[in-house]
């Protein structure tokens, strides 16, 4: 039926629009990703209904939970930003479950637990790492080779500017400035090295908002206080929408990037 196409319409509008804004203001409006998700689990709810299907009708909140879930454990690993998690979230309301119109004329590569079931975002995901890690690794290496570090960069804390996600834990404790290496897994290692209660954390790398007007102004403070160095190691950001946006490309026209790889080798 024709009106499956417009949840796929919605879905690749969105993923382009939010690619356009991404790489230009490094920022995912919420008013386009909350309208992607409101509108997927409208439509699931009324298709669902319409078509005598209750179960359908609910997996756009489904797809909606399970592209959050997912997209908020990107999160916190600090790889995603919170533009990004809700993003995904709208591809999961949009598109829960494979639908015969994906493919127009022809059938996609998937494995039968993604055609029958509201895991169809989990392909998405799947695709959207395949496709950027090549893009990924080139630029690692080209890092490598050129002696700056693809990961990190360092700026002074007099300049620092709000939004900016520190790669170190700064902290105050009985009256003491600590400074801690975060880590690629930061949110990991404080589960098994806590800050000591009542301490006063400067800088949260786990935040992907980054850092705030306030914590700038202690920071700076306590450079100015002679309690701090002048410097401050943070992450270099990467837009993740280009590569959600290609994994939605390619789930939708084509299929399963894994799954093609690996019924050519079984």
């Amino acid at each position: 039926m024709w009106i499956e196409l417009l949840p796929v319409a919605f879905a690749l509008t969105g993923a382009m629009i939010a690619v356009f804004t991404d790489l230009r203001n490094r920022i995912i409006p919420n008013e386009l990703t909350y309208s992607m998700t409101v509108f997927g689990i409208i439509f699931s709810i009324g298709y669902g209904i319409f078509s005598g299907d209750l179960l359908k009708a609910s997996y756009g909140f489904i797809g909606a939970g399970l592209g959050f879930g997912v997209g908020y454990l990107m999160y916190l690993t600090g790889g995603w930003a919170g533009g990004d998690v809700k993003l995904f979230m709208g591809m999961g309301a949009l598109l829960p479950s494979y639908s015969d119109v994906f493919g127009l004329s022809y059938d996609l590569i998937l494995p039968e637990f993604v055609v029958g079931y509201p895991l169809f975002p989990l392909t998405i995901l799947v695709n959207s790492v395949i496709a950027a890690a090549p893009v990924i690794l080139f630029y690692l290496i080209v890092s490598k080779v050129a002696g700056f570090s693809a990961i990190y960069d360092e700026v002074k804390i007099s300049e620092l500017e709000e939004g900016m996600i520190p790669g170190e834990i700064i902290y105050e404790f009985e009256e003491e400035i600590h400074r801690e290496d975060a880590g690629y897994l930061g949110f990991l290692r404080k589960l098994f090295e806590n800050i000591p209660d009542g301490a006063e954390v400067f800088t949260n790398p786990d935040r992907a908002a980054g850092v705030t007007e306030e914590q700038i102004e202690k920071l700076q403070g306590l450079v100015e206080a002679d309690r701090l160095e002048d410097c401050l190691r943070i992450k270099k950001g990467m837009p993740f929408a280009p590569s959600l946006a290609a994994g939605l490309f390619i789930s939708v026209f084509f299929g399963s990037l894994y799954w093609t790889m690996v019924t050519a080798f079984v």
